[in-house]
C-alpha cells in the first residue's frame, strides 16, 4: 500500500481509428515515403538534364554564362523587383481581411522577408510563416488572426498558378505546354485546374461556416478578395516567369508558351519539396522547352535566373534579418564585435546547420568541376603538385564532413560543433591551396565567425550517431552526393576513361582528382550508412549512478516537495541541467518516455531542463510523457506544444487547522483509543537507526506481498529497498516487540511538506491500523511544525460528468463511476476524504493525438512491471 498515485490497471479499450502504433508507423512512413519521392525527383532531374546537355560541355556553359548581355541582367533585375513588389500586396491584402492597417514599409518589408527565403530554403508555408510571427505579432497581431494571414499568403500562388497553368494547356497544347501528355490530355486537364479554382471562388461565396484544418478553424475569404488573390498571383507568375524569359538567347518561343512550359516546371519543383526546387525545377524546364530551344542555352539561363531571382534577394533577406536583430538589442551594441554577435544571436543552430550544409556542398561542386587554369598555375609555383592532390581530396572530404555534421549541428550537438569548427578551418586552408579558391575560402571563413561567436548555443553532449536522423536530411544527403557526381561527370565527359586516371597525378589532371575524391566521399556516406546499420539497439535508460544520486539528494534537499525522494530508488534514470542543479527522473517504456512528476530544482531551470529533454526524446524518436505533473508548471508545457489531460487529484490535508476535536473527528479519535487498548505504542525510527529494526520491517513486507498475491509495484510507488528505505526515518507502530505497521516518511526542505510513502502492515494487524498510522504521523509532522501532509493521488477524481467535457474526462468519470471491480477509485477517494483534505489536481502532459491509449499501456507497464502485470492488483 502507498499513500501515493497509482495508474488503474484498466482493460485495453478498443478504437475506432488507428492504434497509435499504426499511426506512429503511419507518419514515419509518410515522411519517409516523401522524402524518398523527393529525392527520386531529384534524381530523374539529373538524369533527364544528362541526356539533354549531351551534346553540350562545361566550358561551352561557362562561356554562355560570362556572355550574358548586362542589359538583359538590367531587366531582369528591374523584372525581380516588380514580382516581388506585387507579392507585398498578398500580405497587405491578407492582413485587410483581418481587420489590420499597418504601415505599407512595414508590410512591404515583411513581405519581401518571407517571400525571399521561402523561396530558397523550400517549406514555403512554414519558413515565409516563422518570418511573418516574427514581426507581425510584434505590431499587434493575435495568433487568432495569424492562421488566416498565413492560409492566405500560401494560398495565394496556387490560384494564379492553376488558372494561368489551365489557360496556358487549353489554349495552347504544345509539346512545350503540355509535356509529354497528347493535346487532349493536356486540354483536359487544363479544364479541370480552371474549373476548380472556379469552384472555389463559388465556394467562398455560398459558404459561411469555417474550414477546419485540424485544430484551426479558418474563415475562408470572400469572392472580392479571392479576385484580387487571383489578379496579383497571375501577375507575380508572370513576372517570375518573365526574368528568365528575358535571360534566354534569341530563338526563344513565344511568352505564352514559355509561361506554359514554366508554371509546369514550377509545379514540379514545388511538389519535389526539394528547396528552391533545385535541380528539379531546372530539369524539367530544360526536358519541357528541348524541342523549341537547344539545353545548352537554357542551362546559362537558369544559373542566372537562380542569381537573380533567388540567390540575391535572399542575401538582402538575410541581411535584412540581421540588421532588424540588431535594432532590437541596439542597448546591448556596447563593445566591439557586439554587431557581429547579435547577427550570430539571431542565426538559430538550424540557419548555422544550412550554412554548414551549402559549405559543404560548394566544396563538393568545386572538387567535381575544374578549376581556374591561371590560378592553378599561380599556385603551381608556391606549392608542389602532391599538396594540390592531397588539398583538393581533403576539401571533398571536409565537405562530406560538414554535410554529414550538419544534422548534428542542428541538433546544438557540442561534439559536432567541435569537429565542424575545426573541418571549416581544413576547408579554408585546402580551398586555397588546391586552386586558390578564395570564394570557397570567404564564405567558410564566414561560416569560421559565425560558429566561433555562437559557442554557447551547442550545450549538448548526446552522441552524434546515437541520435535519429530524419528521412528529409537523409534525402537531401544523398541527393547532394549524388548532385556532385553529376556534375564532374559532366563537367569531364570530354576526358576519355581510362584505368590509368585513377593513378594520374599531375597539376592539370582534374578528372583524375575527381575521381579520387569522389570515391572518398562515397565511401564516408557509405561509412555513416553501415555505422547506422550496426549502431546501438534503441535507447534504455542507465540507471542513475552514486554521483548521480549524491546530486540529486542535493537538489531535492532544498525542494518542499516530497515525490522527488522517489529518486533514490534508482529505477528512473535521472536527466539533469548542464550545473546539476536542477533534474526530472524518467524511465523508458517502449516508445514513451516518462517523466515522473514535474522537473525538480529551481523554477528558473525548468524551461531550459524541459527543451533539452525534449530534444533528447527527439534525438531516439521517443515519445514525451510527463505524468502527475501539477498546475503550477502547464504554461510551460504548453509552450512546448505539449496537450495534457487531468488523471486524478492530490489530497493535501492543512496540519495547521488540523485538529482531533469536533465531531467530524471522532472517527479518528476511536481508531487511536483501539490501538491504546490493544497496547500498541507509535514511534518515529531516526534514519540512522533504521538498519537495526529492518530484519523486522521484512518480515511485515514479505507478508503483506503474500497476501496482495502480487509482486511490488515501481515507478510512481515506493517498493521495499533496504539502501532506500535506510535514507529515511520510519514510523512503525509496535506491540511486544513486534512490528505491526510502518510507513517511512518523507520531509520537505523548510518543513513545509511531509508525506508517508511505502505503508504495510502484518496479517494479525487490526482493521483500522493505517488509520492509526496516519494520523499518528500527522500529529507527529504537527509536533514538528510541517505545514501540510500529502495523502497521494486518488486515480480519475475530480471528473466533471457532461456531455460537453472531453472524450478523456467522460471516459474517466465513467470509470470513477463503475470500475470498483478493476479498481476501488471511488474507495480510495472515499478513503482519503476522511482526513478532510484540500484536493489540488494532477495531470499527464504529452504531445496529443491518437497516442494516449498506448500512452496509458507503457505507463501502466512501468508501475506493474512490465505489460503482462497490468490487471495484477
Amino acid at each position: 500500500m502507498s499513500c501515493h498515485g497509482l495508474l488503474p490497471t484498466v482493460p485495453a479499450l478498443r478504437s475506432r481509428g488507428p492504434s497509435p502504433v499504426q499511426e506512429a508507423t503511419r507518419r514515419r512512413l509518410v515522411r519517409g515515403l516523401t522524402a524518398l519521392a523527393g529525392l527520386a525527383m531529384f534524381v530523374a532531374a539529373l538524369h533527364t538534364l544528362r541526356i539533354e546537355l549531351r551534346a553540350a560541355s562545361w566550358q561551352g556553359l561557362a562561356a554562355g554564362i560570362a556572355a550574358t548581355a548586362p542589359e538583359r541582367l538590367v531587366l531582369a533585375l528591374a523584372l525581380t523587383v516588380l514580382s516581388y513588389a506585387v507579392l507585398t500586396c498578398s500580405d497587405g491584402l491578407a492582413l485587410g481581411t483581418v481587420g489590420r492597417r499597418l504601415a505599407w514599409r512595414h508590410v512591404a518589408g515583411v513581405s519581401f522577408l518571407a517571400y525571399a527565403i521561402s523561396h530558397t530554403v523550400g517549406l514555403s508555408v512554414l519558413s515565409s510563416a516563422s518570418v511573418r510571427y516574427r514581426f507581425y505579432s510584434r505590431w499587434g497581431v493575435t495568433r487568432a488572426e495569424f492562421p488566416r494571414i498565413v492560409f492566405l499568403c500560401s494560398s495565394t500562388p496556387w490560384l494564379g498558378w492553376g488558372v494561368l497553368t489551365g489557360l496556358s494547356l487549353l489554349t495552347n497544347p504544345t509539346p512545350a505546354a503540355s509535356g509529354s501528355a497528347g493535346p487532349r490530355t493536356a486540354m483536359v486537364i487544363g479544364g479541370a485546374l480552371v474549373s476548380s479554382i472556379a469552384a472555389y471562388l463559388v465556394a467562398t461565396a455560398v459558404r459561411r461556416r469555417p474550414l477546419r484544418v485540424g485544430r484551426v478553424a479558418l474563415a475562408l475569404p470572400g469572392p472580392a478578395v479571392v479576385t484580387r488573390q487571383l489578379m496579383l498571383s497571375m501577375a507575380d507568375w508572370t513576372l517570375a516567369g518573365g526574368v528568365l524569359y528575358v535571360l534566354l538567347p534569341a530563338g526563344v518561343p513565344d511568352l505564352l508558351t514559355f509561361l506554359g512550359a514554366f508554371l509546369l516546371a514550377a509545379f514540379f519543383g514545388m511538389v519535389s519539396h526539394v528547396p528552391g526546387g533545385l535541380g528539379v525545377f531546372d530539369g524539367a524546364l530544360v526536358a519541357l522547352l528541348a524541342p523549341l530551344l537547344p539545353p545548352g542555352d537554357i542551362v546559362p539561363a537558369l544559373v542566372m535566373y537562380r542569381v537573380v531571382y533567388y540567390l540575391l534577394p535572399f542575401a538582402v533577406a538575410m541581411a535584412g534579418l540581421a540588421v532588424d536583430e540588431a535594432r532590437q538589442r541596439r542597448a546591448q551594441l556596447v563593445r566591439a564585435g557586439a554587431v557581429i554577435d547579435t547577427m550570430v544571436g539571431s542565426f538559430t543552430p538550424q540557419l548555422l546547420a544550412t550554412l554548414a550544409f551549402v559549405s559543404g556542398a560548394v566544396l563538393l561542386f568545386s572538387g567535381a568541376t575544374p578549376a581556374s587554369p591561371g590560378r592553378l598555375d599561380l599556385i603551381a609555383r608556391i606549392l608542389p603538385v602532391g599538396v594540390v592532390e592531397a588539398s583538393h581530396f581533403a576539401a571533398s572530404l571536409t565537405g562530406v564532413g560538414l554535410l554529414i555534421l550538419s544534422h548534428g549541428l542542428a541538433r546544438r550537438l557540442d561534439a559536432a560543433y567541435y569537429v565542424a569548427f575545426g573541418l571549416v578551418l581544413v576547408g579554408i586552408v585546402a580551398s586555397l591551396f588546391k586552386g586558390l579558391d578564395y570564394e570557397e575560402a570567404l564564405l567558410l571563413a564566414f561560416v569560421f565567425v559565425a560558429l566561433y561567436r555562437a559557442r554557447a548555443l551547442f550545450d549538448r553532449r548526446a552522441a552524434f550517431f546515437e541520435t535519429r536522423f530524419s528521412p528529409a536530411w537523409t534525402a537531401t544527403l544523398g541527393g547532394t552526393v549524388a548532385a556532385s557526381v553529376w556534375l564532374g561527370l559532366f563537367a569531364f565527359a570530354h576526358v576519355e576513361y581510362a584505368n590509368q586516371l585513377w593513378w594520374q597525378f599531375e597539376l592539370h589532371g582534374e578528372a583524375s582528382r575527381f575521381l579520387r575524391a569522389s570515391v572518398g566521399a562515397a565511401v564516408a556516406v557509405a561509412a555513416l550508412g553501415v555505422s547506422r546499420l550496426i549502431g546501438h539497439a534503441p535507447y534504455e535508460a542507465a540507471a542513475p549512478t552514486d554521483r548521480d544520486l549524491a546530486d540529486a539528494a542535493r537538489v531535492i534537499a532544498s525542494q518542499s516537495a516530497t515525490m522527488p525522494n522517489l529518486a533514490h530508488l534508482r529505477d528512473k534514470a535521472l536527466f539533469f541541467n548542464g550545473a546539476r542543479t536542477a533534474f526530472l527522473m524518467y524511465a523508458v517504456q517502449g516508445r514513451s518516455w516518462v517523466v515522473l512528476g514535474d522537473p525538480v530544482g529551481p523554477t528558473g531551470e525548468v524551461p531550459e531542463l524541459l527543451r533539452r529533454f525534449l530534444e533528447r526524446c527527439d534525438d531516439f524518436g521517443g515519445v514525451p510523457v510527463f505524468y502527475e505533473v501539477g498546475p503550477q508548471h502547464l504554461h510551460r508545457y504548453a509552450d512546448y506544444g505539449l496537450a495534457f489531460i487531468k488523471v486524478g487529484e492530490e489530497a493535501r490535508v492543512d496540519l495547521r487547522s488540523f485538529l482531533l476535536a469536533g465531531p467530524h473527528a471522532a472517527r479518528h479519535r476511536q481508531a487511536l483509543r483501539r490501538l491504546d487498548m490493544d497496547g500498541a505504542t507509535f514511534r518515529v525510527v531516526p534514519a540512522s537507526d533504521v538498519p537495526g529494526i529492518m530484519a523486522r520491517l521484512r518480515v511485515v513486507s514479505e507478508a503483506w506481498l503474500r497476501r496482495k498475491a502480487g509482486a511490488e509495484k515501481r515507478f510512481s510507488l515506493g517498493f521495499f529497498d533496504e539502501a532506500y528505505l535506510t535514507r529515511f526515518p520510519v514510523a512503525v507502530i509496535e506491540r511486544d516487540g513486534r512490528v505491526l505497521a510502518f510507513s517511512n516518511l518523507w520531509l520537505g526542505a523548510d518543513r513545509v511538506e511531509c508525506s508517508a510513502d511505502l505503508m504495510r502492515y502484518a496479517p494479525e494487524a487490526p482493521r483500522s491500523m493505517m488509520e492509526a498510522l496516519l494520523l499518528h504521523v500527522m500529529l507527529w509532522g504537527q509536533q514538528h511544525g510541517y505545514q501540510r501532509f500529502v495523502l497521494g493521488m486518488a486515480p480519475l477524481s475530480g471528473f466533471e460528468q457532461s456531455t460537453v467535457a472531453p472524450l478523456w474526462h467522460r471516459l474517466g468519470a465513467f470509470l470513477y463511476q463503475h470500475g470498483e471491480a478493476v479498481y476501488g477509485f471511488k474507495g480510495l477517494r472515499a478513503y482519503k476524504e476522511k482526513f478532510d483534505p484540500a484536493w489540488e489536481p494532477r495531470y499527464l502532459a504529452y504531445r496529443g493525438g491518437l497516442r494516449l491509449p498506448r500512452i496509458l499501456a507503457d505507463l501502466a507497464a512501468l508501475i506493474a512491471g512490465g505489460y503482462a502485470r497490468i490487471l495484477v492488483k
